[in-house]
């Protein structure tokens, strides 16, 4: 790409970091994943089916996010490749997601990652 729109790139993730809400943080080789990132912790909704295809729901924290998806802690038992819907309790905006990763269990709750499955620009804000 050329150094202006390298610079064009670079001022973006600046003003957009400049309030708190995300920081910039692209890697070299271009992954969008990483672009934006949200290290507050929110308060989400999580509703779905746990891995016995119960009905649940459960507040969990949002550990860490960025504009595709987020990493929860989830006491409630899900598998890859499954489905949840995310409330976001600041805004009330609404997410449906599917778990990416589910990591090993610390404390009654696993990391789990969800990625959006469609874009949500505004679930953040």
């Amino acid at each position: 790409m050329s150094r202006i729109w390298e610079a064009l790139k670079q001022a973006e993730r600046q003003r957009t970091g400049a309030d708190g809400r995300f920081e910039g943080t692209a890697l070299p080789d271009g992954d969008r994943r990483e672009e934006f990132r949200n290290s507050r912790q929110v308060l989400l909704l999580v509703y779905g089916s746990d891995a016995d295809k119960q009905p649940f729901h459960e507040e969990a924290l949002m550990i860490d996010a960025n504009l595709n998806g987020c990493l929860i802690a989830l006491e409630s038992s899900v598998s890859r490749g499954q489905r949840l819907f995310l409330t976001n309790t600041m805004n009330q905006a609404e997410q449906e997601c599917r778990v990416v990763h589910v990591g090993r269990r610390s404390r009654g709750k696993a990391h789990i990652g969800v990625a959006f499955l469609r874009p949500a620009p505004n679930f953040w804000r």
